[in-house]
């Protein structure tokens, strides 16, 4: 019997062609999404090759490309060919299409790493570099030349300070009858100097310790220099100084954070020492902004009148005078050696504050200075004679003994001792005399507090002096402010020898209400750029101080 296959109904051959349909719906975007995986992986390769030829290309250049945190660099495809790092025409693994040479790879740098991405378009944002040093009449721009030994008056067109590669702006001040007329080139002889100053250009740092904490080993502190007197830093703090015991003596936030919070690693803080003034509330500057400020290269030297103070290597610092006494003489230097701006009008001349010191140090502690690496000490003490102290001294890096022998600032040695650990930075900053700096705890009322009689007849200008909150303990560290050098650089909070470096942390307390900065000759490992002390202002044999001079 033959049989015929029955053919489909159109009801069936309808439900076949819907399971296909769905059938492909289902299937064909798995295959395009396996499709366009494999296309993608392709041209990771292909960008692959870009990145590495820019990472070769930042390598033979890596003197303009700084691994700075938070810089951004934008490299074009055609700059990479131009160094034949790329070869053209540049084709897509997976297409093959040309890709265009006007497209640009954007370099940040993040967590000291180079992370890369191709843009079309990028913008960006460089480390701006620093403020040019504002030169004040009767100042010359100086550079050492090794061979002669002798500082020579710099050609400001010329390279006159690099700080990429620590050679930090030199100036020096002659006498007020210098034996000669000196011009760009010519070797000034140091008989005819009375101060030599560096430049400490305005910057912002990374807040890494804004909280009160310990950093049990010294790290590099981020530093960005700023140009002009902007502020680009995200923290704005003023002060809080109370005469009752406190533990803090300012508020800072942060607005581009939770809760308006300091977040360590994250906000940055344009250096307060760049403000001749006190913060207002909403954390700008009362007084003058800054572009940057010269320090006296060395402690002052001389004696004790505006006329006679001096600022020079391999000589007694002036030593025994009170805090008041260091502080007039010092304001009346910019008239007396006649330092003026370009209008004709006085720059200002200044004893340091402790916010200086701290701005100062950072710089130091950044890659514009010696880093992590410890300022070697000048050691030199010699009890014979009536000032135990000599101005520049140095000596190897973790010698702590006393010596009656001075390695002069320009010898290896003496260099260490330095804040670049080279001849252009500032000395006498670990070891050498105490440095009695304008940083005053205020008394019970809240008020400035001369505390040893007759230091001050009236109270000084509140732009010369950092103000700090009463306490009668000298650990409550949490008083010092963010820049200064004093709670944020510790090791073990709240000990008085925790301080980097094992440099002694005694905070200004009870009838001691000055700081003392730097530590002296005998005190070995614990002094040094992080060291600070008290005392109650009067004049000791090992105390000196130090120079600053400022834009009007």
């Amino acid at each position: 019997m033959l049989y015929m296959k029955k053919g489909f109904t159109l009801v069936e051959l309808l439900g076949v062609i819907v399971i296909l349909s769905l059938v492909v719906i289902l299937a064909v975007p798995q295959v395009l999404n396996l499709i366009k995986g494999s296309e993608q992986d392709l041209s990771d390769a292909t960008k692959e090759i870009i990145y590495n030829a820019t990472e070769l290309y930042i390598t033979d250049n890596k003197d303009t490309y700084r691994s700075t945190e938070g810089n951004v660099y934008c490299i074009s495809l055609t700059t990479l060919n131009n160094h034949n790092l790329i070869k053209t025409p540049l084709l897509d693994s997976v297409t093959g299409e040309e890709i265009p040479l006007s497209k640009q790879v954007e370099v940040k740098v993040l967590n000291n790493s180079y992370v890369y991405e191709l843009k079309d378009t990028c913008t960006p944002i460089i480390d701006v570099e620093p403020n040019e040093p504002e030169l004040f009449s009767n100042m010359i721009p100086v550079v050492y030349n090794e061979t002669i030994e002798k500082w020579i008056y710099a050609d400001t067109n010329d390279e006159w300070y690099d700080y990429s590669n620590k050679k930090w702006a030199n100036a020096v001040v002659l006498k007020l009858n210098p034996s000669k007329y000196y011009e760009v080139g010519d070797s000034i002889s140091m008989d005819d100097m009375a101060q030599m100053y560096v430049w400490i250009p305005r910057y912002k740092y990374t807040i890494f310790n804004g909280n009160n904490g310990s950093v049990t080993t010294p790290i590099e502190i981020n530093v960005e220099f700023e140009e002009g007197t902007a502020t680009t830093g995200t923290v704005k703090c003023y002060d809080a100084v109370s005469g009752t015991a406190g533990t803090s003596s300012e508020v800072c936030t942060d607005s581009t954070q939770t809760n308006n919070a300091v977040a360590n690693n994250v906000s940055t803080y344009t250096h307060p020492a760049f403000c001749l003034g006190r913060k207002k509330t909403d954390g700008s500057c009362n007084g003058t902004e800054l572009e940057g400020i010269w320090v006296g290269k060395f402690e002052v030297s001389g004696t004790a009148t505006a006329a006679n103070l001096t600022v020079l290597p391999s000589v007694s610092p002036l030593v025994s005078q009170t805090v008041s006494t260091y502080f007039n003489a010092m304001s009346g230097v910019a008239s007396s050696f006649n330092i003026k701006d370009e209008t004709n009008t006085l720059a200002d001349s200044h004893m340091m504050k402790n916010m200086e010191w701290g701005a100062v140090a950072y710089l130091k502690q950044s890659e514009y200075g010696l880093g992590t690496t410890d300022i070697a000490l000048n050691n030199y003490y010699d009890s014979s004679k009536s000032v135990y102290y000599m101005t520049g001294c140095g000596s190897a890096v973790g010698t702590t003994a006393t010596t009656t022998t001075c390695t002069p600032y320009n010898e290896a040695n003496g260099q260490a001792a330095s804040t670049t650990g080279n001849i252009y930075g500032v000395y006498d900053m670990n070891g050498g005399a105490w440095d009695y700096v304008m940083g005053n705890m205020v008394n019970t009322s809240g008020e400035f507090y001369a505390s040893n009689a007759g230091t001050f007849s009236t109270t000084p200008d509140a732009k010369y002096y950092d103000a700090y909150t009463y306490n009668t303990s000298n650990t409550t560290h949490g008083r010092g402010k963010l820049g200064d050098a004093t709670k944020e650089t510790l090791k073990s909070f709240g000990s008085t020898s925790g301080g980097w470096y094992s440099d002694y942390a005694f905070f200004p307390y009870s009838t001691l209400s000055w700081f003392l900065r730097g530590g002296y000759s005998r005190y070995g490992s614990n002094a040094g750029v992080f060291f600070f002390h008290s005392r109650n202002g009067g004049g000791g044999n090992g105390h000196s101080a130090r120079l600053v001079i400022t834009g009007p």
